[in-house]
């Protein structure tokens, strides 16, 4: 089943309702260091996405926005250090 797929039998079930799905966030060991980024299962079996910091918005009963994805702004001074997002 693909991710699309995954909302649509989700969203079915919530009927009504709205829910707010957020993705991991970052955690650092220290001032320059984190640990290896692992995404929230949840949040990655709904969309397949990979960068943290996103917020998942499910609502069904929108006929225009069913879903929204919510991303952090790029930074390009810290993708000098970290690579393109």
């Amino acid at each position: 089943m693909d991710y699309a797929g995954r909302r649509a039998t989700f969203s079915a079930a919530m009927k009504d309702g709205v829910a707010l799905i957020p993705a991991a966030r970052e955690r650092y060991r220290n001032s320059d260091t984190g640990y290896e980024f692992r995404q929230d299962s949840d949040f990655y079996y709904l969309t397949g996405f990979t960068e943290p910091d996103a917020v998942l918005v499910l609502a069904p009963h929108d006929e225009r926005e069913r879903a929204i994805l919510f991303l952090r702004p790029r930074d390009r001074t810290q993708e000098i250090w970290t690579g393109r997002r």
